[in-house]
């Protein structure tokens, strides 16, 4: 079975690098996220010497850096080229996911009291055929790949390091580079350093040189983009940060966030824009069956788990903070994706071992609804809904000059897509930041006449009546619109 569960593997880790050979309506769409264009913005911005911009002029840090850079590589590699740019980036996306699925499997492997062949082989296919891996890999930000450093960083932390340089050092690095896939990963160095000097209170020498050792090298490398955002912005938070910072405490944040928990708990039922009650039901009952299992049995995972704790501490800390002072609450399930490798590792250990005729058409039925949506994937249709908007876009072209500047807030594919576009959401773009409530100053500051975007975003920059801030109706399509500045 673990040889079937290895070929299955392979087969569908062969369609997700096969993703970067779709024609291009579907390259330029699912599952690359609106965000997702931003970073794919800056890289190509960067890897044609336009700097470390958002549209070749404005200085930007509304990204993860780790992942943007090697986006970046990708476009150099294409000779600057935005289709074979993007089919690099789809390359770079299933080498991260496939290496991911190759760590799982190791640490699943560990877990595992017996048939440890047939565990890692499973927990493999697993995470290659959990939907929402396929959500968090191949959007262009950073959550697959921060996903394979965690593993990474997990895998290093069960292996005997302390007391060995070298490896303390290698966990150091593999530390770094998680922080530069995503900031907030700073937060567990922190946590990581904090336990280590509670494990060595009775030899607080060592465990200080320990501390230091790890934690140094992982502040050293990701040094570059703390100065950068300290010198060139003035504090090491990016802008994308601050533009959805406020503080509340509401009982939509409260759902969204136990929904996202829910989410990342169960990465194999997931519906994207279909998410509905009978999704959420599926994933609860699904769950409970696992803690009835694990109860039952009395299962419990062997090996290092000490890095358990650690994550589970850390994204208890980062959910409090998310939840309390980001109003994006839609992006939590992106947030809180590291905690899915819970359940990549031990889900495969427990099934196999307390319920092991049930694994064969659990792995079937997952790799064939992957198999599926890979290939529907082909023709741009994803379970997670169309993810650029093309009808901005169209509206853009059909009514605004090629020469003008259009402002947006929601400005991922326009950007990507268009020369001559500003964001005034704040993500990419810092001096939005500052005219929150007068964006109409901002524009007219900046001589901008052209304002396309939703009816939602137009409502927050240009108010309720934009036409008593001098704005106009042209044209609209679907819940788009373009608005031009009446000058008197």
């Amino acid at each position: 079975m673990a040889l079937v569960f290895r070929i299955a593997a392979f087969a569908v880790g062969s369609l997700l690098l096969a993703l970067a050979l779709r024609g291009g309506k579907a390259l330029i769409d699912t599952p690359i996220a609106e965000d997702g264009w931003y970073a794919l913005t800056i890289a190509r911005n960067i890897a044609t010497g336009h700097g470390v911009t958002i549209d070749g002029e404005t200085w930007t840090n509304g990204f993860q850096p780790l992942f943007t850079f090697l986006q970046a590589f990708g476009f150099l590699v294409a000779g600057g080229d935005t289709m074979g740019g993007l089919r690099v980036f789809y390359v770079l996306a299933a080498c991260a996911h496939i290496a991911g699925a190759l760590i799982v499997a190791g640490l699943a492997r560990d877990a595992a009291q017996t048939d440890k062949d047939l565990v890692a082989a499973f927990a493999a296919l697993g995470y290659l055929v959990a939907i929402k891996a396929y959500n968090d890999f191949y959007t262009g930000l950073e959550t697959g790949l921060q996903l394979t450093l965690y593993a990474l960083v997990w895998r290093l932390h069960a292996r005997s390091w302390r007391g060995q340089v070298g490896r303390e050092a290698a966990l150091g690095l593999a530390l770094g580079l998680l922080v530069l896939a995503r900031i907030d990963a700073a937060v567990f160095v922190a946590v990581l350093c904090a336990d280590e000097l509670r494990r060595g209170w009775r030899a607080p020498v060592d465990a200080v040189r320990r501390c230091f050792v790890v934690g140094g090298v992982s502040v050293l490398v990701s040094a570059p983009w703390w100065l950068y955002n300290a010198l060139v912005f003035g504090h090491p938070m990016p802008t994308s940060g601050f533009a959805q910072q406020e503080t509340l405490i509401s009982l939509e944040r409260t759902l969204s966030a136990i929904w996202a928990l829910g989410c990342v708990a169960m990465p194999w039922i997931f519906a994207g824009a279909h998410e509905d009650a009978i999704a959420t039901l599926a994933r609860a009952g699904a769950l409970a069956a696992l803690a009835f299992l694990a109860w039952g049995t009395r299962w419990r995972p062997s090996g290092e788990l000490g890095f358990v704790g650690l994550l589970l501490a850390t994204y208890a800390a980062l959910t409090l903070y998310y939840w309390l002072t980001f109003f994006a609450d839609w992006f939590y399930i992106r947030y809180f994706a590291p905690l899915s490798l819970l359940a990549f590792v031990f889900v495969p250990v427990l099934l196999v071992k307390a319920a092991r005729a049930w694994v064969p058409p659990l792995a079937g039925a997952a790799s064939a609804t992957s198999v599926v949506l890979l290939l529907l994937a082909w023709s741009g249709w994803s379970p997670f809904g169309a993810s650029a908007h093309h009808e901005q876009v169209d509206l853009v072209a059909e009514h605004v000059p090629a020469e003008a500047t259009v402002a947006a807030g929601q400005s991922g594919t326009l950007g990507f897509l268009r020369n001559r576009v500003v964001n005034v959401d704040g993500k990419v773009n810092p001096e939005a930041l500052a005219w929150r409530g007068r964006m109409w100053d901002y524009l007219d500051k900046r001589g901008i006449e052209w304002f396309a975007d939703s009816t939602w975003y137009v409502e927050l920059y240009l108010g309720l009546d934009p036409e008593a801030v001098g704005w106009r109706l042209v044209a609209q399509s679907g819940d788009f619109v373009v608005y031009r500045r009446v000058r008197a």
